[in-house]
């Protein structure tokens, strides 16, 4: 029998949900994930189906179905204080992590002539695989990269798959396995974490564009999300975290 030498696969582990938020319109565009990070002998999986099991009971309790950015509440009341919860419910939970890139537009066009054929489709993908290779991957090295994507129309898992760990093996040199990551879709009808993904990447893409500035109705309470985030967090999300900030980061993109 041949031995190869090398591992299938790194033991521990690196789980992501991830998903993007005002890459139509607005001037910055977010990508976002929520993550977990599994030292050898922790069971990601069981982990994994608690927290979202105890969000599902949250949602039931203050009667909430899919939870959304585009869906915060207009006005006050138990389904504003649901969404609260449910945010509160990541900000107070130990190993659950959140980061995200902010890119610019103005700066860095998605349908880029030059450089893809002003295609937003493939600079969406290109800046998805920086955030993934560059933002987790080397930030946290060595580790098995399981990335769960919500679904959106058109996206390559199989080529973004590929081109993250090509950036990641040539930026980094990791230890050689046959394995280094897998990229899937999601689907954030049944997945909570991914709503929780959608919710974040929301408030800080809101935060960014304006949105403390909007006099609207369902500005105001979006608003107050906002306010409670800064307040559990004690930062302010208009400005980009320092690079080892790990409870919730914020990237600035520059090339």
């Amino acid at each position: 029998m041949i031995k190869l030498g090398f591992l299938l696969r790194q033991p521990e582990s690196l789980l992501a949900f991830c998903d993007e938020a005002s890459h139509t319109k607005e001037r910055f565009f977010v990508l976002g994930a929520v993550y977990f990070i599994a030292k050898e002998g922790v069971d990601l999986s069981a982990m994994v189906t608690n927290i979202e099991r105890e969000l599902t009971e949250l949602k039931n309790t203050w009667s909430l179905d899919r939870l959304k950015w585009a869906k915060v509440p207009p006005s006050a009341g138990k389904y504003l204080d649901g969404y609260k919860e449910f945010i509160k419910e990541f900000l107070e939970t130990d190993r659950v992590y959140f980061k995200c890139i902010v890119i610019d537009t103005s700066k860095y066009p998605l349908n880029n002539a030059k450089r893809w054929a002003g295609d937003a489709l493939v600079g969406y993908q290109k800046f998805y695989c920086v955030f993934l290779a560059d933002g987790l991957m080397q930030r946290y090295p060595n580790y098995f990269y399981e990335i769960v994507l919500d679904e959106f129309s058109g996206v390559d898992y199989g080529a973004l798959e590929y081109a993250c760990i090509g950036r990641y093996v040539k930026k980094v040199a990791p230890k050689v396995v046959m394995n280094y990551c897998t990229v899937k879709k999601g689907n954030d009808d049944i997945s909570n974490l991914l709503q929780l993904v959608d919710l974040l990447v929301g408030i800080v893409g809101f935060v960014w564009n304006g949105g403390m500035e909007r006099q609207s109705k369902r500005a105001k309470t979006r608003q107050e999300i906002v306010k409670l985030v800064e307040s559990e967090l004690g930062i302010k999300l208009g400005a980009a975290t320092n690079y080892l900030a790990q409870k919730f980061n914020i990237w600035e993109f520059r090339a």
